[in-house]
C-alpha cells in the first residue's frame, strides 16, 4: 500500500506550486475543453528608475476576470490612475472574452472605490484585526 507524503510549508518551491497549478489546469481542461487562462498585469513604474510603484495584477479564465491585487502608493492615489488601471483591466478582459469580474478587498482598503466603479458586493467574511472584514465583489463586464 502506498502512503502519500503530505508536507506542510509556508515556503513552497515555485516548481511545486507550478506542478499543482498544472494538474488543476489539466483537470479543468478535461472538464471544460477550455484552456484560456492568462495572467494580466498593469504595472506602474517610476520613469527615472524603472522601479515598480504599484499596479494591478490578476488573470482571466473561462470568461471571468479575477482581480488579485490593486495597489498605488499614497502619492498616486486620487489621481485617477487607480480608475484607469481598473478600466484597462476590464477592457482587456472583455477583449479576452470575459463577461464577469470578481475580486475581494478589505474594509480598511478601498471598498467604496469598487462600488463607484460598478462592482457589486457579494458577501463579507469577518477577518483580523477584529472589526474588519474581507468583502467580495463581482461585476458584469460589457463588450
Amino acid at each position: 500500500m502506498n502512503t502519500e507524503q503530505v508536507i506542510l510549508t509556508d515556503t513552497p518551491d515555485a516548481a511545486d506550486v507550478a506542478a499543482v497549478r498544472e494538474h488543476l489546469s489539466q483537470f479543468n481542461l478535461d472538464a471544460t475543453g477550455i484552456d484560456d487562462q492568462r495572467a494580466l498585469a498593469l504595472l506602474v513604474k517610476d520613469p527615472a528608475t524603472g522601479k515598480v510603484l504599484g499596479g494591478l495584477t490578476g488573470r482571466t479564465s473561462r470568461g471571468v476576470l479575477f482581480v488579485e491585487m490593486l495597489f498605488l502608493p499614497d502619492s498616486l492615489r486620487g489621481s485617477g490612475l487607480g480608475s484607469k488601471l481598473l478600466l484597462m483591466a476590464e477592457q482587456e478582459a472583455v477583449r479576452r472574452g470575459c463577461h464577469h469580474g470578481v475580486l475581494y478587498t478589505n474594509t480598511f482598503q478601498a471598498p467604496g472605490f469598487y462600488k463607484k466603479k460598478g462592482w457589486r458586493e457579494l458577501g463579507e467574511i469577518p477577518s483580523n484585526p477584529p472589526g474588519t472584514s474581507r468583502l467580495f465583489f463581482s461585476k458584469q463586464l460589457n463588450a
